[in-house]
């Protein structure tokens, strides 16, 4: 029990300490980045396809019991 009083006195401490005060100013000298132009259209194209009942799984069954 001793040994977590120990632990959580300097959290406590620590947690109770007054912060120090944000620097004055200095949001005036970051410059602001170029912005780009959105995309007009998606990076990723669509592929159609037909859907069709299930294939017969014994082939692929089959090729990994062999390995």
């Amino acid at each position: 029990m001793k040994f977590r009083i120990a632990a959580m006195l300097p959290l406590g401490l620590v947690a109770c300490a007054q912060l120090d005060p944000l620097p004055v100013g200095s949001t005036d000298t970051v410059p602001i980045p170029a912005l780009s132009p959105a995309p007009l259209a998606p990076a990723v194209r669509y592929g159609s396809y037909q859907v069709t009942d299930p294939a017969d799984w014994r082939g692929v069954n089959d090729a990994q019991a062999g390995n």
